[in-house]
C-alpha cells in the first residue's frame, strides 16, 4: 500500500519559480538547519517564565530559546500521545494563505495532465479557490448527508474513477470537524479515509482548524494524525500526511494576527526544506506568534492566565452545544425544514424544503430556487444569506453557531415565520 514514487521527487517540480530560479539557496542535504525563524540559537537550555516573556526573548538573534514550532510540537505530542518532530512543523500566517502554496508543490509545470485534488462538497470554498491558484483542477466530491454529513469513501472512489481521464487525481481534502456541516468523524470513518489514501495512493490533507470547537461529548475530536499513528505498520509509515490549524478558527477566534501552522507526517527530508527555507510562505506576524504560542502551551492552571485560556476553551464549546441544540430544536420542529446532528464547528447547515411552484416562479424570473427564497427572505425579514458556490443540490443554509443566544433566537424565530408564508404563498 506504499506510494510507488517518492513525493520528493514528485513534489520538488512543483516549488514556486522564486525557488527554483535560485540553485546557490538551496540547502544541502545534511543535518537539517537549526530554526532561526525567531532567532533562535540551536543549543543551550530554555530560559524559564511565562510563554509570552520566554518568546519575546527568543526574538533576540542569540537568545537559547526553542522556537515556537518546538512548543506547537510539545501541543501535538500531549494531543495525539504521539512524537512529533518540530521540524515537521511550518508556521503559517493562517490556512487560506497557505493552501495555494501546498498544492503548487503538487503540480508539476510541465506535464500536459492537470493534479486533481479531491475537495468536499459542501465543504469550505477556499479548497476549491487554493486548488485553481495553484493550478490544479478541484475535483468535488459528496458527502453523505443521510449519514450526518460523513465522508463516503465509496463516492471518492467513483469521482476518482471518473477524473482520471481529464487529470491526474494527487491530493484529497477533507474537513474535520466540517464545515458548514457540523459533523465530527468518527474513527471509522477516518480509517476508511486512511486505507483509500494508502490504497490509490493519495496525499491526504486534512483541515482540521475547527478542532477546539467540538462540543458534543459523544463524538470527540480525533486527529488525522493520532488515527494514522494508531494504526500501526505498513499504514502508518505509507501515507502522506499535513494537517493544518489556523489561530483565528481556534479558541482564539482571533484573525487579525493571521497565525496558524502545518504538520507534515511522513514527508521526506528534503520536500521539507522548501517548506522551511521558501519565501514565498506568508509566515506569521509577531504578535501572531505570541498568541499561538500562549494557546497552545498556556502556563498551568493554577496561574491567571492559564485559569483563564482554560475556562474560554470550556465556555466556548458549552455556549456552541446551547446554540446548536436551539437550532435543532427550533428548525427540527419545523415542517419543511431538517437539520442533521451537530457535534462541532461554527455553523449549522439545516435543509430547507422549496416547493414546485415556487421553483417555476423562480425559473420565470431567472433565478436559481435558492436565489429566490434568499432574495424573498431578505426582502421580508432583512435575513441577509450569503451566496456561496458550495455546488450541494437543494437549499441549505449556513446558520453561524457564534451569534450571542438572543440574537440567534431572534434569527431563527424570523426564519421560521418566513418559510411558513413561503410554504403557505406557493403551496
Amino acid at each position: 500500500m506504499g506510494c510507488p514514487a517518492p513525493w520528493g521527487a514528485r513534489l520538488i517540480y512543483g516549488v514556486p519559480a522564486p525557488w527554483r530560479s535560485q540553485p546557490h539557496e538551496v540547502p544541502t542535504p545534511v543535518s537539517p538547519p537549526p530554526n532561526t525563524s525567531l532567532g533562535v540559537s540551536p543549543a543551550g537550555p530554555a530560559v524559564p517564565g511565562p510563554p509570552g516573556r520566554a518568546l519575546l526573548r527568543g526574538l533576540q538573534p542569540r537568545a537559547p530559546l526553542p522556537g515556537v514550532p518546538e512548543r506547537v510540537s510539545r501541543f501535538l505530542e500531549r494531543r495525539d500521545g504521539i512524537p512529533c518532530d518540530p521540524r515537521d512543523v511550518i508556521l503559517c500566517s493562517g490556512t487560506a494563505s497557505i493552501l495555494p502554496f501546498v498544492l503548487s508543490l503538487l503540480v508539476d509545470p510541465g506535464s500536459a495532465v492537470p493534479t486533481g485534488v479531491l475537495v468536499p462538497v459542501p465543504g469550505p470554498p477556499v479548497l476549491g479557490a487554493a486548488a485553481g491558484l495553484a493550478g490544479a483542477v478541484a475535483i468535488p466530491y459528496p458527502l453523505a448527508e443521510g449519514r450526518g454529513w460523513a465522508v463516503d469513501v465509496a463516492a471518492i472512489r467513483r469521482q476518482l474513477r471518473d477524473a482520471r481521464g481529464r487529470c491526474r487525481p494527487t491530493v484529497l481534502c477533507v474537513v474535520n470537524p466540517g464545515d458548514p456541516t457540523g459533523q465530527v468523524l468518527s474513527r471509522g470513518d477516518m480509517e476508511a479515509v486512511l486505507g483509500l489514501a494508502a490504497e490509490e495512493p493519495l496525499l491526504l490533507l486534512a483541515d482540521e482548524v475547527h478542532q477546539e470547537r467540538c462540543f458534543d461529548p459523544a463524538r470527540p475530536f480525533l486527529s488525522f494524525r493520532r488515527v494514522l499513528g494508531e494504526a500501526g505498520a505498513p499504514l502508518s509509515r505509507s501515507v502522506q500526511l499535513i494537517s493544518l490549524y489556523s489561530l483565528s478558527k481556534s479558541a482564539a477566534g482571533e484573525s487579525g494576527f493571521r497565525a496558524g501552522f502545518l504538520e507534515l507526517v511522513n514527508i521526506e527530508e528534503g520536500v521539507r526544506q522548501p517548506f522551511q527555507l521558501a519565501q514565498s510562505i506568508p509566515r506569521p506576524c509577531v504578535p501572531g506568534r505570541i498568541l499561538l504560542d500562549l494557546l497552545l502551551e498556556p502556563p498551568d492552571t493554577g496561574d491567571p492566565i492559564g485559569q483563564a485560556v482554560h475556562e474560554h476553551r470550556r465556555e466556548l464549546c458549552r455556549a456552541l452545544a446551547r446554540n446548536a441544540r436551539r437550532v435543532q430544536e427550533v428548525l427540527g420542529g419545523t415542517p419543511g425544514m431538517r437539520c442533521p446532528p451537530l457535534a462541532g464547528g461554527p455553523r449549522a447547515f439545516p435543509r430547507i424544503h422549496i416547493p414546485p411552484r415556487a421553483r417555476s416562479c423562480a425559473t420565470a424570473l431567472s433565478l436559481q430556487p435558492d436565489r429566490f427564497f434568499c432574495r424573498r427572505l431578505e426582502e421580508l425579514t432583512g435575513l441577509a444569506v450569503t451566496q456561496e458556490p458550495l455546488g450541494h443540490r437543494g437549499l441549505h443554509l449556513r446558520l453561524s453557531l457564534l451569534l450571542p443566544p438572543e440574537r440567534l433566537e431572534r434569527v431563527l424565530q424570523l426564519l421560521v415565520r418566513f418559510h411558513a408564508q413561503f410554504l403557505r404563498e406557493f403551496s
